[in-house]
């Protein structure tokens, strides 16, 4: 054979051999990257606070999608919006970035619980005018706010888990109680 021949098959075999090293590291890439259907370790993947997924659902599905918040400014990383629910209404959504880009609205502080060594608040959307009570989020809706701390090379993370109603607080209580950093 002649050297260019032979130079030839051996830039054909080193592309053959880059080519096939770029398919192994690309299949070695994490799930996340190539969409789970699961919303918490997909969008973990694209921002740098850490995102945190319950355990307890109060019976309700985790969904595969979730909607990211388009209220944002610029500059600021999307926020995580899973919403859980059933026809008949109950459920609840969980919010989480570090800012949130949305607003609860305003309501009454009714409980306060200590969830993994920080202080949560429960307010209900109660009348302003009158007396609220623990009870009142199943009622007439509520939420529950609360920033837990940062994993390794990750921002600590604000959430907001807010009720329309059929979730009480004790239950939203447990959602937050539930919570594990996304691996």
């Amino acid at each position: 054979m002649t050297a260019t021949r032979l130079h030839r098959r051996g830039l054909l075999a080193v592309a053959a051999t880059a080519v096939a090293g770029l398919g192994i590291v690309a299949s070695a890439l994490p799930a996340q990257a190539m969409g789970t259907g699961n919303p918490y370790e997909d969008i973990q993947v694209g921002v740098t606070y850490t995102v945190y997924q319950p355990s307890f659902t109060a019976g309700l599905k985790t969904p595969k999608n979730a909607s990211g918040d388009g209220n944002c400014p610029s500059g600021t990383e999307e926020n995580l919006i899973v919403k859980y629910g059933t026809k008949s209404g109950a459920g609840f959504t969980v919010f989480e970035g570090n800012p949130i880009c949305s607003d609860p609205g305003d309501g009454q502080q009714v409980r306060a619980a200590k969830i993994q060594g920080a202080t949560a608040k429960v307010y209900a959307y109660c009348d302003p005018d009158a007396s609220c009570m623990p009870q009142d989020v199943k009622r007439v809706g509520g939420y529950l706010l609360v920033t837990l701390p940062a994993a390794t090379g990750l921002r600590k993370v604000n959430i907001e888990i807010e009720t329309s109603g059929g979730i009480s607080a004790h239950q939203l209580v447990k959602i937050a109680r539930s919570l594990q950093p996304v691996q």
